[in-house]
């Protein structure tokens, strides 16, 4: 077993290679793999083998968006106080539960219940992993760090829907259940290679004190608005791929490649493209940036006329998150009280589950609402497009209201 690190008084490691990230790196990498064998393809699933609308889709995409964001700051609270390993095991292992139910319900309900509970796992470790990767990692390294995380998980994104397509041929259940023992290998290696990161808050610590210490930091709570539209869009891959392939393809099951693609994409480009514009750009700049080209790519996906185009929206959508993700992690990271990483991170679950719940629902309502106007299917695109355009100009002014932007820091 790794031996944790000393971590009073918030206490970081320089370097990207030390024990404890290799750790984290181990899994990050996991974890991506079996959620990703999982969950994009349960659109393609609903929609296309069970028949569902596009709304009653993007509801239960929702559900879990909810439970596993809405609930991440009351665990960020509780990963700050029981450790950062503790609360990535609960949550890995309620997750198991989650994905072992989606492969035995048969009906609506059910797959709301596996959803919901599947949510709650990542409430749990997601929040504790984020504060872990921030409390190992010094400042000047954290945007570099939080980009190889999420290359490590894009490398999931490659492996997971590929994988998971070719079992969804033979069995939905297979599929749910191969995710959950990739997760179950997650739980055992986490449990002997995580260091102990002991939580910094006290247990006896009240939850007012820091509902109120947050919402005077006036800084972290615009990000966390300007974060609800930014996911919103996010979420949008999920629900404008099987929908364009649904017209589009004779084939469905292609939709797996263009995820893969666009994660083979994120992978080779993801490092190199922010460290280039960390010798330009400052955070804000590059989350604006981001922002108006996951619309663009949205506006794309609306007039695409086959595969190829599609794929183009795809990777046009993939260079929007590379910018987006790793920045805002980095920016919420940069907000929040050294002391109670994990608490900051969960907080921001409120605007990833109404980002999610906006995104999902409304985009879901937007195309089944204009799928039967034919001469009127390309103005959901235009509406997520015009709505990344508002999100992109917030952040542009809230650049010009910092007194000192701070740049990426991407220093090895």
């Amino acid at each position: 077993m790794i031996r944790g690190l000393k971590r009073n008084k918030g206490t970081a490691v320089q370097g990207y290679l030390s024990p404890s990230l290799l750790a984290m790196y181990v899994d990050t990498l996991l974890m991506a793999i079996g959620f990703y064998m999982l969950v994009p393809l349960l659109s393609v699933y609903f929609i296309h083998h069970l028949h569902w609308s596009i709304s009653l889709t993007g509801f239960i995409l929702a559900v879990s968006g909810i439970s596993q964001n809405g609930l991440r700051f009351f665990c960020g609270i509780l990963a700050d106080r029981i450790g950062y390993k503790r609360a990535i095991l609960l949550g890995v292992g309620i997750r198991i539960v989650g994905f072992v139910l989606y492969g035995v319900v048969s009906h609506t309900v059910g797959f709301a219940i596996a959803a919901f509970v599947s949510g709650i796992g990542g409430a749990f470790f997601h929040p504790a992993s984020f504060g872990a990767y921030a409390r190992i990692t010094s400042e000047e390294m954290k945007t570099k760090i939080f980009s190889i995380r999420e290359t490590l998980s894009n490398i999931g994104f490659i492996l997971g829907p590929v994988i998971g397509m070719f079992l969804l041929q033979f069995d939905f259940t297979f599929v749910s259940f191969c995710s959950a023992f990739v997760f179950i290998l997650a739980f055992l290696l986490s449990w002997l290679l995580l260091p102990e990161m002991k939580g910094s808050s006290p247990m006896k610590q009240e939850i007012m004190p820091i509902v109120k210490k947050i919402m005077k930091n006036s800084r972290f709570l615009l990000l966390c608005l300007l974060i609800i539209g930014v996911w919103a869009l996010n979420v949008q891959l999920y629900l404008a791929v099987p929908v364009r392939a649904e017209v589009l393809l004779k084939d469905v099951d292609q939709v797996a490649y263009l995820y893969m693609a666009g994660a083979i994409f994120m992978v080779v480009f993801q490092i190199p493209l922010l460290q280039k514009l960390s010798e330009k750009l400052e955070q804000l700049t590059v989350m604006a940036i981001g922002t108006i080209i996951l619309g663009t790519s949205m506006l794309v996906f609306g007039f695409t006329k086959g595969l190829w185009s599609m794929l183009f929206a795809v990777l046009l959508f993939t260079v929007g998150q590379m910018m987006v993700v790793p920045t805002m992690n980095h920016l919420i990271s940069r907000y929040a009280d050294p002391q109670s990483f994990a608490t900051y991170f969960g907080f921001t679950g409120w605007s990833f589950a109404l980002g999610g719940l906006l995104g999902n629902t409304g985009g879901g309502f937007l195309h089944d609402y204009f799928k039967l106007e034919e001469d009127y299917t390309f103005i959901p695109w235009v509406i997520l497009f015009l709505f990344s355009c508002v999100i992109s100009i917030s952040f542009f002014i809230d650049r010009t209201s910092e007194k000192k932007p701070t740049p990426l820091h991407l220093k090895t």
